[in-house]
């Protein structure tokens, strides 16, 4: 019986492992240790101009439940919010390179507060004592499906691992459709 028992954890350990690195759009989520603790149903990116000679801002926001246009902000809070500065001059090669913040909603790991990581153009030099590293392998919006309507792709990809100063690791994997926020 102990053998069956330990059989099965160990399968249910290794689909954990397999789903944040499949590319099938529901094993998207946020895990925790490899396992899902929030699905995330949509993503949306968008952003802004301000002053071009300078650059242009970056948004992401991740949602548990899947909507087809971006929810106003006060309809709908964002499991994950992803923000960055495109700088004019800077040619941008890494995955995420001109990321400099993620915001973790504080109910995926049953904090108080969110869980805000400063992040210097991809690369994180501390900041947030609850995290330890941040990799990102992937961070792509995926490709225009209709370059008149703006319609995308189901192929966006967002993989980003976060260690944890206690010893886990928070997992972001994302895989689908990412539109136009529509938010100015």
């Amino acid at each position: 019986m102990k053998r069956i028992l330990f059989l099965a954890a160990l399968a249910t350990m290794v689909m954990a492992c397999e789903k944040y690195t499949s590319d099938k759009p529901e094993s998207s989520g946020v895990y925790l240790n490899g396992r899902c603790v929030v699905p995330i149903g949509s993503t949306f990116m968008g952003g802004g101009v301000a002053e071009p000679s300078k650059g242009s801002s970056h948004r992401c926001h991740m949602y548990e439940y899947g909507y087809e246009k971006g929810p106003l902000r006060e309809e709908a809070t964002s499991v994950v919010t992803i923000l960055g500065f495109r700088h004019t001059g800077i040619t941008y090669s890494k995955p995420g390179q001109f990321i400099d913040m993620i915001v973790i909603d504080g109910s995926v790991l049953k904090l108080d507060a969110p869980l805000v990581i400063p992040l210097e153009q991809g690369v994180y030099q501390g900041g947030c004592e609850q995290v330890s590293a941040v990799r990102i392998q992937n961070y792509d919006a995926g490709t225009v499906k209709n370059s008149t309507t703006g319609a995308m792709n189901d192929d966006g990809k967002i993989d980003m691992a976060i260690s944890l100063t206690d010893g886990r690791t928070l997992r972001i994997h994302y895989r689908g459709k990412i539109p136009y926020d529509g938010y100015y």
